[in-house]
């Protein structure tokens, strides 16, 4: 500004000196020199606001240097990638997130609703446009130089794909969770939260066997039986020989369908040639198969069947005491009636007794056992 002062004092004047003629052209060359520091100098100078404060000329072209931004040929590419990096996030965003809300919303799909909105957020350039919008704008350009503003976009949204693809990768793991928090709902009584769980699970993994599984018990529980063998059905398709034996019992109970009964059970042994079943599922199995072939009047398969089970008892780890008691109460109760179905009476009321001893009245067929037990055995017999 002072030169610039100088310069106007100077040539006001009429004549201009020949040591005047040196300076003006030294002058010149030092303006070229200043112009070609304008990288340096403009992040400096450029400020809009800071300019205000004093109002400069705008002849004082020292004042209004500019970088000219670094052109990048290929925005229009990083443009793209952004957009169709947006759309897939959203499109899978909009399939995962439901899922988590079914039966209810809870913190995990709380959680997510709120990652869909960061990245949102994030996927949209949001986060780029905003560091471009600092109060200090040379300083934002120097966070992020603006030929950067596309690749960085980009960048992000590619991200928040990569991160909802890995969500997508993961729901048979958080199906399996929810299965796992259900079964411990159930356990502790609250078959509402239990419910949700496998909702959920199975929304996110319809092929989750386990949660089939146990989401037929609940229904079984819950009175419910068709929900409850669809679940069942669905699971078999999984492989589970649990589910066979659990439709095999409905189909006992409620359907009063022995023959088909058999078939799931049968079916249920014959696939142990390939794949062993646990001690406890074996048990079930051989248990209701001798219940089945009982209501088919084949009394000596169904003896044979439950003595097979009963010679298990001994060495199966059941989950509790009173599953072991249940389990007593199943075979013995049922081995009564077969040995009344051969006219064995002396045998049938002791295995009455060792029936009556172990029912647990909750459970709909013991209680219809326990009736006849009570009939058969004296009052000092039966349990108090």
């Amino acid at each position: 500004d002072r030169v610039q002062t100088a310069l106007a004092t100077l040539t006001s004047t009429i004549d201009v000196l020949p040591s005047t003629q040196a300076s003006l052209e030294k002058l010149t060359q030092l303006d070229k020199t200043l112009r070609q520091q304008t990288a340096a100098i403009a992040p400096l100078t450029q400020d809009d606001q800071w300019r205000a404060s004093f109002k400069p000329d705008e002849t004082a072209w020292w004042w209004f240097l500019k970088v000219k931004e670094p052109s990048e040929p290929f925005s229009w590419l990083w443009s793209a990638a952004a957009l169709a990096s947006i759309t897939a996030s959203f499109s899978l965003m909009g399939d995962i997130v439901p899922r988590f809300l079914v039966g209810g919303p809870d913190l995990l799909s709380s959680f997510l609703i709120t990652l869909q909105s960061l990245g949102g957020l994030l996927s949209t350039g949001a986060v780029v446009k905003a560091i471009q919008a600092t109060p200090q704008q040379p300083m934002g350009d120097r966070i992020l130089p603006k030929h950067w503003w596309g690749k960085a976009s980009a960048g992000l949204a590619g991200l928040v794909l990569l991160g909802v693809v890995g969500l997508r990768l993961s729901l048979p793991y958080w199906s399996d969770r929810y299965t796992q928090w259900g079964m411990e709902n159930y356990r502790n009584g609250n078959w509402s939260s239990a419910e949700s769980d496998y909702q959920r699970a199975l929304k996110l993994n319809p092929d989750n066997v386990q949660a089939h599984l146990y989401a037929g018990v609940l229904s079984e529980d819950l009175q419910e039986f068709d929900k409850a063998r669809s679940h069942y059905q669905l699971a078999i398709q999984g492989g589970s020989p649990t589910a066979i034996n659990n439709l095999a019992r409905l189909q006992i109970l409620t359907k009063k369908d022995y023959a088909a009964a058999v078939a799931l059970l049968l079916k249920a042994l014959d696939d142990e040639k390939h794949q062993p079943l646990n001690p406890v599922t074996k048990h079930a199995v051989l248990k209701n198969l001798g219940w089945a072939r009982l209501q088919q009047k084949n009394y000596p398969d169904a003896e044979a069947r439950l003595l097979e089970a009963i010679e298990m008892q001994p060495t199966i780890q059941f989950e509790n005491d009173d599953r072991r008691r249940e389990a007593i109460a199943d075979t013995h109760c049922l081995l009564a009636q077969v040995m009344e179905g051969l006219g064995d009476k002396q045998a049938a009321l002791a295995k009455w007794k060792i029936c009556n001893q172990n029912l647990n009245i909750t459970i709909p067929e013991h209680d219809a056992w326990n009736a006849i037990a009570e009939q058969r055995l004296t009052p000092q017999e039966t349990r108090p």
